[in-house]
């Protein structure tokens, strides 16, 4: 599994392990967020979430992929970025794996408001960003990526309140 723990703290990489680490940023509603690649098992078109019962006012709904019924999230409700969103034209679902190995979550959709992109992430060109907002719910840390702002996201407690 993906360890997103790569990407934070002093240094942002640890010491005598990668110094390169690829990434995709995901653009979703006044933010780009920033996950390893290996963290990411595909980024489909937009499709409808089929609504729930479920708990969170942040689950849009869920969708059928590869034989799972996977939760769709907007991150900007969970995060307490944004009070509401929906999906737009060129909007996508990036499929994220889960960080512990849950038979009954392996998989959490996040609603992007554009397509994710390819960032070579190297240890020299990440520092911590003091100017973002790390009041958020689900984020970890801001940081700047060779200059550009992003928002490193807490996939683990996401999935913990998933599974609540």
């Amino acid at each position: 599994m993906a360890d997103i723990t790569y990407l934070k703290g002093k240094g942002m990489l640890p010491e005598g392990r990668l110094t390169t680490i690829h990434c995709l940023m995901i653009p979703i509603t006044n933010e780009i967020l920033l996950l390893p690649n290996a963290s990411i098992a595909e980024v489909i078109g937009y499709q409808e979430p089929e609504s729930g019962n479920d708990s969170q006012e942040w689950v849009i709904g869920r969708i059928g992929w590869r034989d799972y019924r996977v939760p769709v999230i907007s991150f900007e409700i969970a995060a307490g970025l944004e009070s509401s969103t929906r999906a737009r034209k060129g909007s996508r679902i990036a499929i994220l794996n889960t960080l512990n190995g849950n038979s009954k979550l392996p998989y959490i959709g996040m609603l992007t408001q554009g397509i994710p992109h390819l960032q070579v992430v190297q240890e020299k060109n990440i520092i911590p960003n003091s100017s973002g907002d790390t009041n958020g719910r689900f984020i970890k840390e801001h940081v700047l990526v060779n200059g550009e702002p992003a928002a490193i996201p807490d996939i683990d407690e996401l999935e913990k309140s998933l599974l609540l």
